[in-house]
């Protein structure tokens, strides 16, 4: 697992929410969302993130809201039932790799948060913690969670 600090810049994204414990339909919500981007072949131009708006030790599971999204650089596609847009705010990000499995995924978020303890680093409140899923990480079987900070 690496590391690095990143500025983000606001991004418009086209999203499907889903409001209960985290990791229960994320998959199912991913897939669909891949499936519509690709027949509108936005997914060349833009990529995917799962944005994690709330901190379960925080909030009860089931108000916990977790939104599969498309970046769209301001295009706005005709979209399916239960697709919306919003603006996922920008800011600076510590940004940790890991593999692309659920695995990985499942390891970069149990060890991330400690990392950043470690560098004496205290995740910002009030921005959501980032699954980001770029197409030139993905090819090296890579992605990334970024925690607001």
């Amino acid at each position: 697992m690496t590391m690095h600090m990143e500025t983000m810049q606001e991004m418009t994204v086209v999203y499907i929410r889903c409001i209960g414990p985290y990791g229960t339909d994320n998959r199912d919500m991913m897939e669909r969302l891949k499936r519509w981007a690709r027949a509108k072949g936005l997914l060349e131009s833009g990529f995917i993130l799962g944005a994690a708006w709330d901190d379960p030790a925080r909030t009860p599971p089931e108000r916990c809201r977790y939104d599969v999204c498309l970046t769209t650089e301001g295009c706005f596609p005709e979209l399916e039932e239960g697709m919306l847009t919003e603006w996922i705010p920008g800011g600076r990000y510590a940004c940790f790799q890991g593999a692309h499995t659920p695995a990985g995924i499942q390891i970069l978020w149990q060890t991330s948060f400690a990392a950043l303890a470690e560098h004496g680093i205290a995740p910002a409140p009030g921005r959501p913690v980032l699954e980001r899923y770029r197409s030139e990480l993905l090819k090296q079987g890579l992605c990334e969670l970024c925690i607001p900070i």
